[in-house]
């Protein structure tokens, strides 16, 4: 088949899946670069050109359309997906990355390059004195980005509740090229369990599950047929269940200058913001993603003994 029927039949069999052009086109993108290892600009010109596509070649791209069609997200047909221009390995027991996480880290990153909010210029002789915490990994991508944008800082924890979820973190650390430090533990039991330093200056960050059960009528399909249940939802009666496990863990275990950084749903914004002043913290900013929606929150706290 010619490419460009092969993109007729792609839009067509796709349209009611994905009812927007622009984002049927950029899964189009995703997965044909992906199968004729190539960059868009090549796709486009195959297109212009009519050429034909490999048989085998073409197997494969029909078998993954199907797949879509059946509302499984493009970055788990290609196991793969991109953040702050990087890849990452992905499969359906972690989370797909998204551009509001993006944001976050670019929060975490502009504050902590150089000697911004945390008055410690950040010199080998103190590097030492800094450590990051991602509660929550999934596939990393937090405290991987973190690591490559900031290598100055030596200590870099990331957590998740199971073996597997971490094997995917691991693997992505290790294409990067990064040393991060992973351990496995369940927010809600054992949280408490991880080893602290005592350090002048922790940097906590965590995309927490957040949605409400009663939202899931308002994703996608492919979000919650596909996307791993226990890292999108909460019951509607404690919907700040793992911000509070956090902040008490933060409470109880750390002393310093203490900088937390979380994703949070934008329906609830105000309860998560409110719970931190109740519970102690202060220096509280909250922040709208690209879209206009409050979807992040930093807290910046001395604790002392």
């Amino acid at each position: 088949m010619n490419i460009d029927k092969f993109y007729n039949f792609f839009c067509k069999t796709l349209q009611k899946v994905y009812t927007e052009t622009r984002e049927l086109e950029a899964i189009f993108f995703l997965l044909t670069t992906h199968f004729l290892k190539c960059d868009q600009i090549t796709v486009l010109f195959k297109l212009s050109q009519k050429e034909k596509i490999n048989s085998f070649i073409y197997k494969k791209l029909k078998k993954k359309l199907w797949e879509l069609k059946n509302n499984r997200p493009i970055q788990y047909v290609i196991g793969k997906t991109s953040f702050f221009g990087m890849d990452f390995i992905v499969n359906e027991k972690v989370f797909i990355p998204r551009p509001e996480t993006e944001e976050l880290v670019s929060w975490i990153i502009q504050d902590h390059k150089d000697h911004n909010i945390t008055t410690y210029p950040y010199t080998k002789k103190n590097s030492d004195q800094i450590q990051i915490f991602d509660i929550g990994t999934g596939s990393g991508c937090i405290s991987i980005t973190l690591k490559k944008k900031l290598p100055q800082i030596q200590h870099i924890y990331a957590a998740d509740f199971s073996h597997e979820i971490l094997s995917i973190a691991r693997k992505n650390a290790t294409f990067h090229n990064v040393k991060i430090f992973f351990k496995k533990i369940d927010i809600l039991k054992n949280l408490i369990s991880i080893p602290i330093k005592k350090y002048p200056v922790n940097i906590i960050v965590s995309n927490p599950p957040y949605i409400r059960l009663s939202e899931k009528k308002l994703l996608h399909p492919n979000i919650f047929q596909y996307e791993p249940f226990q890292a999108l939802f909460v019951p509607d009666e404690d919907p700040l269940i793992f911000y509070k496990e956090i902040l008490f863990w933060i409470k109880e275990k750390f002393t310093g200058k203490v900088c937390v950084y979380f994703e949070i749903n934008q329906f609830i914004h105000l309860d998560i913001m409110n719970f931190m002043k109740k519970t102690g913290f202060r220096n509280i900013e909250i922040r709208k993603d690209i879209q206009g929606f409050f979807r992040m929150i930093r807290a910046i706290q001395y604790i002392t003994t």
